[in-house]
């Protein structure tokens, strides 16, 4: 999975479950054990959901 990909699947993911974002991740990576690949996407998506989830607010100059 391409970066850009990483970062619209935690935004999409983000708008559908909310504070359920991370059950729905686990339970993805769950289903992914045994396949690498999957598990390491899954990881990057979870990162970009808590990047997403701390970032501040930018103000416009």
């Amino acid at each position: 999975m391409e970066d850009r990909e990483v970062w619209i699947q935690a935004g999409a993911i983000l708008a559908v479950h909310g504070e359920r974002t991370v059950d729905y991740i686990i339970d993805q990576m769950t289903d992914a054990l045994g396949d690498r690949i999957a598990v390491e996407d899954w990881h990057r998506v979870a990162s970009a959901v808590d990047a997403i989830v701390d970032a501040q607010p930018r103000q416009c100059s």
